[in-house]
């Protein structure tokens, strides 16, 4: 690879601006012409005639208010004002197929500039010293090796003993000391001059179908259990949808709470709202309050009303996440007209409009906008009142809109590799699949449980948020292969400050860590929380009633983790981890120098309490998944300084294990 690239090098500047009238074109201009003199300059020191020279020339660009960048290749030729949208043509092409879309009235940024000077690729010859061609004496023999529909009696070729010109037909095996290659049948290799082997795909075809949606559910379930390896396969491959689904809310994102704390979650459902998979690395929270966002949205737009392009939205913190910060946008999957599924995104938005003083509020019409269960597009036509109405409603519209089309393109493309995932593999229906997944979840929850003795196993354990003490006590009913999870005497919801818990919320926070004590290794989905049940008095903290104030909400349910291993460690004293101190996020928002209003967060995590086994991990977001906040990137987009970041040492307690360390930040504005 070293030998065979071009001689080549890669030049970049950060600069630019918003694209529009006011666009310096004329530092742009500048700037490129610099670079390409360099590279020139750096290609004739290293002997490569000029006339070989070819120059490449692109740009950094995002959407206003992004993290991240995308480059797009930038015309020929002097760049002015005249070519603007020449500029935003090529940087929609790039991101439409990257992010499946640019939204309507988004402005546009370079970030940089980048040239590429490349010389002429070499000519390497290669010549050949040994025996000609003779495909016979490289066959060392032959096995059964298994390709659809059964086994096959497999020629096995020794690559070394190829020779430029062989021809091999599949199926075929060829192996040497560092790869195996596979030639399925309907395929043919050939050997290059370059002893490459090119193989060309004869198949190509959709899978057949293996599942068809009017295929009886048992024989459905039986044939896809018959191909074990082919199982575990297709559940990985529903992870990697979702995966990349959180990889372009990442990318795509306005607000560092989403795009860098990572404060939101993925989700790929079945066609009754019941989850299949979720990210690894979505917010833990989220994992059991979406799919309940999608069980609400179903209640009011019935599967068999919705059509395709239809997009479902709501932030009701009772059928949702537990406030209003977190937006739940749902997208039902049609394959063949038939609807098969859903994928969802849920994210803490950076404003939800209402009071900053949460502190204060004594009811849910003063936290801010209220999203009940709606639908955002119907048929691929946006609802522009819904838009326009959160727009006025909330003080960055342009970051908070721009996270909503990021949860949108993320919906989009699960839609798009899950349709693509079902013909591979000859899905019609994921009934079936869906059976599968969430009844071998649910019996390896259930066998972990039985694990444990049943009985009764109580704990307590206290805050103090507004200057008065209150207590939180929590039984454990463990009996047989089912869990109760009951909280006795909880503490009536509190007349303000926002503190309490929906039902929702409460039982997605002693749910997970049941998850990761009982069955860390088995992926999550629905079948893991069909063995519990969480009950609390209505009216409490905990199972609080509307309209009361929520936005803190967190600020009592972080409790209940700690309170689960404080009464859990007698019976399971390897899997529970001692108290960890709880994250905190500071919220700066206001209106910028530019003139531009800013709104981020950020978020700091505390020591994790240490287990048996191990230490606890220093400045970790415990009980989310969330992740500190980058310094660089808030003191980019906040007129803001942060003065101090440090552990604190000794602050994770003595002992065999240490907790993991907390931390100090200390911040200063820079504008009053």
């Amino acid at each position: 690879g070293f030998l065979a690239a071009p001689p080549g090098v890669d030049l970049s500047r950060s600069a630019g601006g918003v694209l529009g009238a006011g666009f310096d074109f004329d530092a742009g201009n500048r700037l490129l012409a610099e670079l390409e003199a360099e590279g020139r300059a750096r290609l004739a020191a290293a002997d490569v005639p000029a006339e070989e020279v070819r120059i490449e020339r692109a740009a950094e660009m995002r959407l206003l208010g992004q993290v991240h960048e995308i480059v797009v290749a930038l015309p020929a030729g002097r760049l002015g004002p005249e070519r603007v949208q020449e500029l935003r043509d090529a940087f929609t092409a790039t991101y439409a197929r990257l992010y499946t879309h640019v939204y309507k009235g988004a402005e546009i940024q370079i970030t940089g500039w980048k040239v590429r000077a490349i010389g002429r690729e070499p000519a390497l010859p290669l010549r050949m010293v040994g025996q000609p061609s003779n495909v016979a004496a490289a066959q060392k023999g032959t096995r059964p090796a298994w390709f659809e529909g059964g086994f096959r009696d497999t020629p096995v070729f020794d690559r070394y003993a190829l020779r430029p010109g062989d021809a091999i037909s599949g199926p075929a095996i060829v192996e040497e000391r560092e790869a195996t290659t596979i030639v399925p049948p309907g395929d043919r290799l050939t050997v290059d001059e370059r002893l490459n082997l090119r193989i060309a795909i004869g198949g190509g075809a959709a899978a057949a179908p293996r599942v068809t949606h009017d295929l009886p559910l048992a024989e459905a379930v039986r044939r896809i259990e018959a191909d074990p390896v082919g199982l575990e396969i297709m559940w990985a491959r529903l992870v990697t949808v979702v995966e990349e689904m959180w990889l372009t809310v990442c990318r795509t994102a306005f607000s560092l709470i989403i795009s860098e704390a990572q404060d939101f979650a993925c989700e790929l459902l079945d066609r009754e709202g019941n989850p299949l998979s979720h990210s690894p690395r979505a917010m833990p929270v989220f994992n059991l309050t979406l799919p309940r966002a999608v069980k609400a949205l179903l209640a009011k737009y019935p599967p068999d009303t919705l059509k395709p392009g239809d997009v479902l939205i709501t932030n009701d913190p009772w059928l949702c996440a537990g406030h209003l910060f977190d937006v739940a946008v749902v997208t039902p999957v049609f394959k063949d007209g038939r609807l098969v599924g859903h994928v969802g995104t849920v994210g803490h938005v950076s404003d939800i409009g209402g009071t900053k003083d949460s502190l204060r509020a004594r009811e849910i019409f003063e936290e801010g906008v209220q999203i009940p269960p709606m639908k955002l597009y119907r048929a691929g036509v946006p609802s522009e009142d819904i838009f326009t109405l959160l727009a006025e409603n909330v003080r960055n519209p342009h970051q908070v809109l721009g996270d909503l089309h990021a949860l949108l393109s993320a919906n989009t493309i699960g839609s798009e590799r899950l349709l693509a995932f079902m013909a591979e593999y000859g899905l019609e229906d994921l009934a079936a699949l869906a059976h599968i997944v969430q009844d071998r979840a649910e019996k390896a929850m259930r066998q972990a449980i039985a694990a444990i003795p049943d009985g009764v196993y109580r704990g307590e354990i206290w805050n103090n948020p507004l200057g008065q003490k209150l207590r939180y006590k929590i039984e454990i009913a463990v009996a047989g292969d089912s869990i109760t999870v009951d909280f006795p005497d909880a503490p009536p919801q509190q007349p303000h400050g926002g503190l309490n818990s929906t039902l929702n919320y409460t039982a997605a926070h002693t749910t997970y860590p049941l998850k990761c004590m009982l069955t860390p290794n088995v992926r999550g989905n629905a079948g893991c929380y069909r063995p519990f049940a969480v009950t609390a008095p209505e009216g409490s903290i905990l199972n609080c009633t509307r309209p009361v104030a929520v936005n803190m909400r967190t600020r009592t349910g972080w409790y209940i983790a700690p309170n689960l291993f404080q009464a859990l460690a007698p019976a399971a004293i390897g899997s529970v981890q001692a108290f960890t101190g709880l994250p905190t996020s500071v919220t700066f928002y206001g209106k910028g120098g530019d003139g531009r209003y800013y709104s981020d967060h950020l978020f700091m995590g505390g020591g994790q309490g240490a287990g048996r086994d191990q230490d606890g991990k220093s400045s970790l977001l415990w009980p989310t998944s969330a992740a500190n906040t980058s310094i660089e990137l808030f003191e980019a987009r906040c007129p803001a300084l942060v003065e101090e970041k440090a552990l604190v040492a000794d602050s994770g307690g003595p002992g065999a294990r240490r907790g993991g360390l907390g931390q100090v930040v200390r911040v200063r504005k820079l504008e009053p």
